[in-house]
């Protein structure tokens, strides 16, 4: 079985060889598709340097490895070249000039170009002094050592350029026999069938492949139009944030897409709650505003019943003070209030107030002037009412109580 394998092997190749033995070089062949690169080198990484088209001439001077042909350069081709190394003597025309260096002789180098681009990395001969050079043009292009002044110059003798074989068919009518019983070979009568068939398939797949980039784009847009909005939104009062319709877009746009754009959104959804975090302090925080408000209100109403009742007692307080401070009022009688909230101390300047009345919210509502029997202390933090003389005091700026008793109270909430 081996045995028979190798003879096989040998006997291919040796068809192989004498179907290409047969086929003489250079020769003519033309071009059976439209638009077929043509490259500074044997392989689709090297850059193409033009097009050529059907029923085009091309003169082949080798077949190299996966299937490329070298050819001359196609009309319309041209290199480029080191202006600083030509003489131009004539506006079309120049002559190499460089020097020999240590004993050395010297080369010009001769850049590929291509009508695509300003690609010119490849080089394909080196010219020697004295040689001469067709010019054609003249470009300033970048290079390692920055921008240099280059002539475009026609293709010299000897440099070649590549297209892929299946592209073209021997001009030669034997030839084309010779090639139609090579099996590694298309036939010549259905290489153009089999050329338009993969130009089809490559046609298709770039529809695809522009498809499935603008389905993409239009998920990426998607996805922007939704950022856009959420950031518009966070510059908002949190009062008026709709943080569920945001997450509603993001995932019904997560249910569409590829795991890229999935785990984009992801991390938005991750955003998204602990925002809402944030919300929920922010409500909260309303929540107590109001009621802190409501209950500012209430004191504020209280206050003023007491600045009005006040006002009646300070001339019954004038001369009923010394009864007033020894009597015990019976059980279930109440003392009129001249003040409700929670006694504070303060750390104030010497000879000023010692301690404060304030709401439960920490607002100043009088200063306190203790009498001389009145023990204050065990009442600092806790609810209290306050009986004695209550009126503004222009110094501080706001009431001043001369307090005379304190009993405890229960504050509205």
């Amino acid at each position: 079985m081996l045995r028979f394998l190798i003879m096989c092997s040998v006997l291919s190749l040796a068809v192989s060889q004498s179907t290409f033995a047969a086929q003489k070089f250079p020769y003519e062949a033309t071009v059976v598709s439209d638009k077929v690169e043509v490259r500074c080198g044997p392989g689709t990484n090297f850059y193409p340097t033009g097009y050529v088209n059907q029923q085009d001439s091309v003169t082949v001077y080798r077949h190299d490895h996966g299937g490329w042909f070298m050819i001359s350069p196609p009309k319309g081709s041209f290199s480029w070249i080191d202006a600083a190394l030509v003489e131009q003597d004539r506006p079309d025309h120049g002559i190499i000039r460089v020097e020999p260096v240590d004993g050395r002789v010297a080369r010009a180098m001769v850049r590929i170009g291509s009508s695509l681009s300003d690609d010119h990395s490849y080089y394909g001969r080196e010219l020697s002094n004295g040689d001469e050079v067709t010019i054609l043009g003249e470009k300033m292009l970048a290079t390692q050592r920055g921008s240099v002044r280059m002539f475009k110059i026609r293709p010299p003798h000897q440099e070649f350029r590549w297209i892929k074989g299946e592209y073209v068919v021997p001009a030669d009518q034997r030839a084309q026999k010779e090639l139609a019983h090579d099996p590694y070979q298309i036939p010549v009568e259905h290489r153009v069938a089999v050329i338009e068939k993969r130009i089809e398939e490559e046609e298709l797949a770039q529809k695809m492949a522009e498809r499935e980039r603008a389905y993409r784009k239009a998920l990426y847009d998607k996805l922007d139009e939704i950022d856009r909005r959420y950031a518009e939104m966070m510059e908002l009062d949190p009062g008026r944030w709709n943080l569920d319709v945001i997450e509603c877009d993001y995932r019904q746009l997560a249910e569409r897409t590829d795991e890229t754009v999935s785990a984009l959104v992801d991390k938005r959804l991750a955003v998204i709650e602990r925002r809402r975090g944030i919300l929920a302090q922010y409500q909260n925080f309303v929540r107590v505003s109001a009621e802190t408000s409501r209950r500012d209100e209430q004191l504020a109403a209280v206050q003023l019943g007491y600045e009005h009742t006040g006002q009646q007692m300070t001339s019954n307080l004038s001369h009923q003070r010394g009864v007033q401070s020894a009597a015990r009022e019976p059980d279930g009688v109440h003392p009129r209030l001249n003040g409700a909230g929670i006694v504070q101390p303060l750390n104030g300047s010497v000879g000023g107030p010692s301690y404060a009345l304030v709401a439960p919210n920490g607002k100043l509502l009088a200063y306190l002037e203790l009498g001389p029997t009145v023990q204050i202390q065990q009442w600092v933090g806790k609810p209290s009412g306050i009986v004695g003389q209550r009126q503004f005091d222009p110094q501080y700026g706001t009431d001043v109580i001369k307090v005379q008793r304190v009993v405890p109270v229960r504050l509205t909430q």
